[in-house]
């Protein structure tokens, strides 16, 4: 016992107030980094982009480089902590300061810790490719006999996903039918496979455009026509 107090609770052999007082009960890193797209909120996360879907981007990673980093005392349980404040120095770097709360023995303590936030705000590479309308595949939606319909649209985009929706990078309207821009193929080809699974009379043709050789192999834009 360190103060000399008498009949209270020991832990390591002292009072509660002298373990807090020597001890670190709680520690949280004092800087977090990360990056997140501005556009569309997925986070760069072990070396891929995912999107949070419960949380926004920053305080998905804050929480998560907490959870990743943070230490406790041994003695220390019923540990939580929540985002307080956000807040920008005199230089307009952001900081956070984070209310963190415990156990130790029979006493509850509360604890602020302030961390620096070094996060940036970019372009993830679908929203780039998006951005620049880059493509690999069309798929050009037509119809079997008469005139294009809404109602043929709608059937097709009955079929649409989140990730469907996600690849498109242009829509182009035009009195034929409609034509759909995918960032990647596979993503249209799904979609075709998941339509030709159900609607049994439709019709497939797949063609390329713009051929050419890329790092040593043949590179193409995948054309699927689909008429309904």
């Amino acid at each position: 016992m360190s103060c000399g107090k008498e009949n209270v609770e020991l832990i390591d052999r002292l009072c509660i107030d002298c373990y807090m007082k020597i001890k670190e009960l709680i520690t949280v890193p004092t800087e977090i980094q990360g990056k997140y797209c501005k556009v569309c909120g997925s986070e760069w996360v072990s070396g891929k982009w995912i999107k949070s879907a419960d949380q926004d981007p920053l305080t998905s990673i804050v929480y998560r480089e907490i959870d990743r980093n943070i230490k406790t005392d041994p003695n220390v349980t019923d540990v939580e902590y929540t985002i307080v404040k956000q807040w920008l120095d005199y230089n307009d770097h952001p900081f956070i300061d984070v209310d963190i709360r415990g156990k130790i023995g029979n006493r509850d303590f509360r604890l602020t810790r302030t961390i620096s936030l070094k996060v940036e705000r970019v372009l993830c590479p679908s929203c780039l490719r998006r951005k620049s309308r880059y493509y690999e595949a069309i798929i050009q939606l037509r119809t079997k006999t008469g005139e294009f319909t809404q109602s043929k649209r709608t059937v097709f985009e009955s079929f649409f996903n989140e990730e469907v929706i996600n690849n498109l990078s242009d829509v182009i309207e035009g009195r034929e039918g409609i034509d759909y821009y995918f960032i990647n193929k596979g993503v249209a080809k799904r979609l075709v496979s998941s339509l030709m699974s159900t609607i049994k009379d439709i019709k497939i043709t797949e063609s390329f455009q713009d051929e050419r050789m890329k790092n040593g192999k043949k590179s193409a834009k995948l054309v699927i026509s689909v008429r309904i």
